[in-house]
Order: C-alpha cells, then structure tokens, then sequence
C-alpha cells in the first residue's frame, strides 16, 4: 500500500508539474514549486530500496543481487534519458516528454499486486 501511495504521488505530481503548471507561463514559478515539493514527497519511494530490497535475497547472495538489480535499472534509466531527448526534439519542448514519463509510475501501480507481501514472514537467512 506504501508503494502505491508514492506511485500515485509521483504520477500525479509529475504529470500536472510538468504537463500542465510548466506550461501556465506568468506567475507559474510559486505552483511549479509546490508540485515540487510533492515530487520530493513521492521520491522518497527510492529510499525504501536500499533496506527493503536486499532483504528479499539470501545471505548468500544479497550483495550480487542488490548490485544487478539496481545497475540493472540505472542501464534502463539511462536509454529513458535518449528517449526523453528524442521527444524534446519532437515536441520542440521538455514538458510534455517529462510529464510522460510518469506513466511508468501508473504501470507500476498496476504490478503492484503482483508482488509478495512478507509482512509477518521470516526472512531469507
């Protein structure tokens, strides 16, 4: 539920930060601000990934597994960077392209109940 919570915080706040109050032009600096603020209220999601997931591995290989999962995600992140590029260069803007991205955070939401809750189960040793 906690994930999904920053999920809807991130969705939103990056899509009306960035589709909508990037774009109202006079007196749009103090809104852009606020939704900032969200965004970094949302963002704390990532924090929960440095004692959350190495903890779903085995001792064993918790090291490995953490490193590969999350470089794994940085190679993903950074090909995300030349297709945010290619749409600035097709909208003719920076907007509307960041404010697609959080669709990853909406198709996130919906994988959410795939996961496995191990609230009350033991840990892998």
């Amino acid at each position: 539920m906690t994930m999904a919570i920053y999920f809807a915080i991130m969705f939103v706040s990056i899509s009306v930060g960035f589709g909508y109050v990037f774009y109202l032009g006079m007196n749009a600096l103090p809104r852009f601000f606020a939704v900032l603020f969200l965004l970094g209220i949302g963002g704390a999601n990532f924090a929960m990934y440095t004692l959350w997931l190495p903890e779903q591995y085995s001792t064993e290989c918790r090291a490995s597994a953490f490193a590969f999962a999350t470089s794994a995600a940085r190679f993903a992140g950074a090909g995300i960077t030349f297709l945010v590029g290619a749409g600035v260069s097709y909208f003719g803007t920076i907007g509307i392209p960041v404010a697609l991205t959080s669709i990853a955070f909406l198709l996130g939401m919906f994988l959410l109940p795939l996961g496995e809750e191990t609230r009350g189960k033991p840990l892998p040793a």
